[in-house]
């Protein structure tokens, strides 16, 4: 069985990570196709914004979560006390089973490097094959909204520490 850890995000991660290119509908993740790529470095380096890379045995890096702020989207509400976390995982592993290693190393790295209330995922209501995955590991629907810039519905799952 592979082993999945978290370890800090390093900027070849970050290049790989705007090369990604999802399959419709999942495309709606895609990184931006513009010449800020180096703006979108940065801003994936910057401590405070708390991104990781995921990396496995068989692998190598896979993907990447941050913990706090980045995983809010515009229009939620984000008032109960919980960590947020944001996920990405490398598009062709998408689908292929690598998702409960995956999310499990996140919670993990999470439980070992703070204690939160509660943590809390912010996922696009289309996505059902996330939904799936959170549910299985104890997230439940806390709330939804509109996001009118994407005009994307979000949902807002949240599960007690």
């Amino acid at each position: 069985m592979s082993s999945y850890r978290v370890e800090p995000l390093r900027e070849e991660h970050a290049r790989a990570i705007l090369g990604w290119r999802y399959p419709p509908p999942y495309n709606f993740y895609d990184p931006p196709e513009d010449s800020h790529h180096e703006q979108y470095v940065r801003e994936f380096l910057r401590p405070e914004l708390g991104f990781f890379a995921i990396v496995c045995d068989d692998e190598g890096f896979i993907g990447f979560c941050s913990y706090g702020q980045d995983g809010q989207v515009p229009g939620g509400d984000y008032s109960a006390n919980a960590l947020d976390i944001g996920l990405g995982m490398k598009p062709e592993l998408t689908g292929s089973g690598h998702g409960k290693a995956f999310f499990d190393a996140i919670l993990d790295f999470a439980a070992r490097n703070s204690e939160p209330a509660a943590y809390r995922l912010t996922v696009a209501d289309f996505n059902e094959r996330a939904k799936k995955l959170y549910r299985q590991f104890g997230f439940r629907k806390h709330s939804e909204f509109h996001d009118e810039r994407a005009n994307v519905p979000y949902l807002i799952m949240i599960r007690d520490n």
